[in-house]
């Protein structure tokens, strides 16, 4: 028990030392987003660079014994140099996956010969099963040892194998993974409906949850956690102080640059105001993965303006609860 009280104290205070780090870089973050945004070309891996930079300047503040005289300078490089990072990272990745396992034999149905496609792995698998895939093909660890370190059941992480063999073993696969329309638009209805044990049934056991610079869940059992975004995005948070408790939103299913994304809007006597995106991925019929963006004005502005909507008011970040709260 004192260890437990002991982490939620530190969970506690690094939250809200991060939320005074929000708040005091929050007026550059425009310009930070717009240079990510050439640097990448995309502006899902802009707003990805952006949290990755945020993430990276708050760790490293520890460490810096000067003065910071110009942060957006500090923010511009901290981000050119994860960007050269990623590069190198998935190059080195992919060459040390292609130099540690060893040739498959052919007498072996439930081993793939990677030694061709380990370059593509790290683009090609999600990343449940990445690390399910390295940690049983690189380190031989045991379906019981994956999946306690996966937060998930041997049987989810035998389907994350299987999956990622199978996409390996494609002739020409393809770099992500989207998702179908109708997978996106039953998800949306059953959202409407607060269907919490229906949006459950279309969840992979190895799936993930993010909110970019706020909240990550891994696996079923966060999912069914009283407080879980699913669990949050079907009710009124009863815990939440009223003056900011959110109504809830109305969501509609659309198509943008190929790809089906749920936009979700709050009601504004105004009509329409985007509040929030969120996007998927899918394996086997069911998601793999959520990324719900909440807290980037500019990457709703740059989508809004291209679908013809309007933005609402959108946060920098959460509220900070009291200490030892969680709204849940």
């Amino acid at each position: 028990m004192a260890e437990i009280q002991v982490e939620r104290s530190l969970r506690d205070e690094a939250r809200a030392t991060w939320h005074r780090f929000l708040d005091l870089v929050v007026n550059f973050r425009p310009q930070l987003f717009r240079y990510c945004r050439r640097l990448t070309g995309d502006v899902w891996d802009a707003e990805d660079l952006v949290q990755d930079t945020l993430l990276k300047a708050f760790a490293t503040l520890g460490s810096v014994h000067g003065d910071i005289t110009n942060v957006q300078g500090y923010l511009t490089r901290i981000a050119t140099n994860l960007w050269i990072d990623i590069g190198r990272r998935r190059r080195a990745e992919a060459d040390a996956l292609t130099r540690e396992i060893p040739e498959s034999s052919p007498s072996d149905p439930d081993t793939v010969d990677i030694r061709h496609g380990g370059t593509a792995l790290f683009e090609l698998l999600g990343r449940q099963e990445c690390a399910a895939f390295v940690l049983k093909e690189v380190f031989d660890l045991s379906l019981k040892e994956i999946a306690e370190m996966l937060s998930t059941s041997e049987n989810a992480v035998k389907a994350a194998l299987h999956r990622g063999r199978a996409r390996l073993r494609q002739e020409n696969p393809v770099r992500r993974r989207v998702v179908s329309h109708a997978l996106v638009a039953e998800f949306v209805r059953r959202l409407d409906a607060s269907d919490l044990d229906g949006l459950l049934a279309l969840m992979l056991d190895t799936a993930t949850i993010e909110m970019p610079g706020t909240l990550l869940e891994v696996g079923r059992r966060e999912f069914e956690r009283k407080g879980s975004w699913l669990w949050q995005a079907v009710h009124v948070h009863p815990d939440m102080p009223a003056e900011i408790r959110p109504p809830k939103w109305s969501n509609a299913c659309v198509d943008f640059r190929g790809e089906p994304i749920v936009l979700g809007f709050m009601p504004s006597p105004d009509g329409r105001m985007l509040q929030g995106i969120t996007r998927f991925e899918e394996a086997d019929r069911r998601i793999a993965r959520i990324r719900s963006y909440c807290f980037s004005r500019e990457l709703a502005e740059e989508v809004a303006g291209e679908l013809g909507l309007r933005v609402g008011w959108i946060p920098h970040r959460l509220p900070t609860p009291a200490p030892g709260k969680t709204w849940s």
